[in-house]
């Protein structure tokens, strides 16, 4: 091809190039924005753990009441690890032991989701301070803690 034709083909190529994307971005939906936040260990040993993560990870933890059980949360890489004690193994029995926790943009549509899946809301939904929070059992029965704005969503 002639490199002097180039700069001639180059506003055709924009057009077809900015169509196509237009096409594409007009037909699908955007992903709703969503962000892993933390991550829930059910533990054993809770000082042991914490002098743990501490040592080898750099993690520095806060004593936190979660729901009448003293756990420990810590910042690791912009999410937050939680270290909850397990408190009676009939508790958990043929529960997973460990939960992810969202930030999402609707909190009760997410919770929608569980249920038409199989799953199901998890306790009550916590609402202060202009937030949101609750958990669901996704369809495995594994525990998700969703966080969002209140009043956000459907």
């Amino acid at each position: 091809m002639d490199p002097r034709r180039l700069p001639h083909l180059l506003p055709a190529a924009l057009a077809l190039a900015l169509g196509v994307a237009g096409a594409c971005a007009s037909t699908a939906a955007p992903p709703p924005p969503r962000v892993l936040a933390t991550i829930a260990v059910r533990v054993h040993h809770l000082d042991a753990m914490v002098a743990f993560y501490s040592e080898a990870f750099g993690v520095t933890f806060r004593e936190v009441d979660a729901r009448g059980v003293r756990s420990m949360f810590g910042e690791l890489d912009g999410r937050t690890l939680k270290l909850v004690p397990i408190r009676a193994t009939t508790d958990f029995e043929g529960y997973p032991s460990h939960q992810l926790g969202f930030e999402v943009a609707d909190v009760p549509r997410v919770i929608r989701l569980a249920e038409q899946h199989g799953g199901r809301r998890e306790g009550p939904v916590l609402e202060a301070d202009g937030r949101v929070h609750a958990a669901v059992r996704d369809p495995d029965g594994n525990t998700i803690e969703l966080y969002g704005p209140a009043g956000g969503g459907s």
